[in-house]
Order: structure tokens, then C-alpha cells, then sequence
């Protein structure tokens, strides 16, 4: 039995006796290089770049974290998320609609702003009252949504890229294409420690490992952690893994599943696809730093 959605931490512990368990029903090397995916969650820091495709566009984060730092803090630049966005004044958005925050863990986040770095229920709320505020989830808060095809901006869609106030209030009216780009942080070395605890079955291919992830894998993959107003309700999905001299390299999971997505207190479901490929870098020898002053708000103590 997995835990609750939060617990990936727990996950990515127990993957390693969960897989050793069960790593005599598979010949070859392929739990070997399963194995060397979790040597992620014992490096002391890393860097990564995730892409991601999913119904409404086609994004990147670009992330660093050290897990030896106190706080275990990551420093992560990604598209500005719609709960975000309407509570940012027009002033403090970037040009280029992307963000950085930063995080101890997975859950705590600060978002740097023109006033300097805030949690994000400390950010001015400049639209909140506004009827026309889209759904969090649909295109992201990005402005209009922008995906495999390029601009959604017809079939019932406002001029802004949105459902205008009346079609919110129809849920049949909704706009098909849901970016189910989040705000709480899903680091690689928790990915792949759910995987590794939630494959039904997995097969080697030269340096390359490919299977099949679970249903409650899949939700754990779909929805991260803190995403309270998100819950999954179905999920499905495959992966694959490129192994390089005992070593992880690059990732991809192909999910797709339903959420069921709060907003202003009505719940919508929507179904879901994304690709995301992962490429890990710098293992052991990323250094950044994170600013006192975001140390502080997230309630880390900055070194002396």
C-alpha cells in the first residue's frame, strides 16, 4: 500500500526495500539500473531541466537543489502559475511570464517579486475580485494557452485566452485544454523514488529502462504534494529511464489520468495527459545560493 499523496518522502525510502523485495522476479540488469535511479536521493545537490508537454502547452523548469543544505532547499525558475499571476499586481509580473521561487522541501515556497521575495499569501491581490479570473489549471495563468497546435483562443474561449465570467459558470463550457502546472515543487530524486515503488513491470534495453506505472504511481506523479485543491481520481501511465555507467542521466513519465480541480468553490473534473522529460545534471558539484532573505521567510536560519 502507498501512503497519502504528501508522503513522497516516505516513498522514496521505502522504494529501496519495496524493490529489493520483489527484484528476484526480475533477470537481467534492469533492477540494477532501477536501483541507480535511487542514488539520486543520497547526492548531497544536483541540477535539472524538466519539459513538459501537456494538453494546453508546452513548458520548462529549470531547477537546482541541494538536499545537504539546511533546509533542504531548491532555487527553481518556472512559468508563473494562475494563482500567482492574479494576485500580482501587472508591475511585478515578468515580461516573459516566468518566475523563480524558492523551497525548503517540497511544500514551503517563496516567490521572488518586485518587493523583494514573498510567501504566496503574502503577494498583493490584484485581481482576486475580478469575475473574469480564470480557473487555476487552465493554461496556467500564461495569458492565452499555448500547446502542440499553437494558440487555443477560439471555441468559446475570451479574448484573453480564458473562458469569460459566463462560460466559468458552465461547466460544459469549459475549455477542453487544462496545464496541470503546479506551484508545489515535484523534484526528480521524489520522482523517481515513486516509480521505483510503483512499476507493475519493467524490461532493459540496452542502456535504456522502460515500464508500466501503477494507478496510485501514476496519481502520486499527476499531483504533487500541497496541491490541496487538486485530487486525483484516475491515473495511468509509462516511464523511462537512461542509465549511463550505473548513473541516471535523463528521465521520462507519459501520464495521463482525471483530476477533480477546486475553483472559487466549484469542483470541475478534467482529464489530463503530459509528457515529461527530465535531464539531471551536475550531480554533486551544483552550487547556488539562496538569499537570506528567502532563507528567512521559508524559516531557514541563514548560516553565519
Amino acid at each position: 500500500m502507498f501512503p497519502s499523496t504528501g508522503s513522497t518522502k516516505f516513498i522514496t525510502l521505502a522504494g529501496i526495500a519495496s524493490f529489493l523485495a520483489v527484484a528476484a522476479c526480475y533477470a537481467g540488469q534492469a533492477e540494477l539500473a532501477t536501483v541507480a535511479a535511487m542514488k539520486l536521493s543520497e547526492a548531497s545537490n544536483y541540477c535539472w531541466t524538466t519539459t513538459v508537454d501537456d494538453d494546453a502547452r508546452t513548458y520548462a523548469i529549470d531547477g537546482q537543489t541541494n538536499l545537504a543544505d539546511k533546509g533542504d532547499l531548491s532555487l527553481v525558475n518556472l512559468p508563473m502559475v494562475a494563482s500567482v499571476r492574479r494576485r500580482l499586481a501587472r508591475s511585478t509580473a515578468n515580461s516573459d511570464n516566468m518566475m523563480t521561487a524558492a523551497y525548503s522541501g517540497d511544500e514551503k515556497v517563496v516567490i521572488q517579486t518586485a518587493d523583494g521575495w514573498r510567501k504566496p499569501e503574502q503577494l498583493t491581490s490584484s485581481s482576486d475580485s475580478n469575475p473574469n479570473t480564470p480557473p487555476s489549471g487552465w493554461g496556467g495563468g500564461m495569458g492565452p494557452m499555448m500547446g502542440r497546435r499553437g494558440r487555443r483562443g477560439m471555441g468559446g474561449m475570451g479574448g484573453s485566452g480564458y473562458p469569460t465570467s459566463n462560460e466559468q459558470t458552465n461547466s460544459s463550457r469549459l475549455p477542453a485544454a487544462y496545464s496541470n502546472l503546479q506551484l508545489m515543487l515535484s523534484r526528480p530524486h521524489e520522482e523517481l523514488g515513486i516509480i521505483v515503488a510503483g512499476y507493475t513491470d519493467i524490461k532493459m534495453d540496452g542502456d535504456t529502462v522502460s515500464g508500466t506505472l501503477s494507478e496510485t504511481a501514476a496519481k502520486l506523479l499527476l499531483v504533487h504534494a500541497g496541491q490541496k485543491e487538486i485530487t486525483p481520481l484516475t491515473g495511468s501511465g509509462t516511464f523511462r529511464l537512461w542509465v549511463k555507467d550505473g548513473v541516471i542521466l535523463k528521465y521520462e513519465v507519459k501520464l495521463e489520468g482525471t483530476l477533480a480541480v477546486k475553483t472559487n468553490g466549484d469542483r470541475h473534473e478534467v482529464t489530463v495527459h503530459e509528457t515529461a522529460t527530465t535531464e539531471i545534471k551536475n550531480i554533486g558539484a551544483t552550487k547556488f545560493d539562496v538569499p537570506a532573505e528567502a532563507k528567512k521567510k521559508l524559516g531557514v536560519v541563514p548560516a553565519a
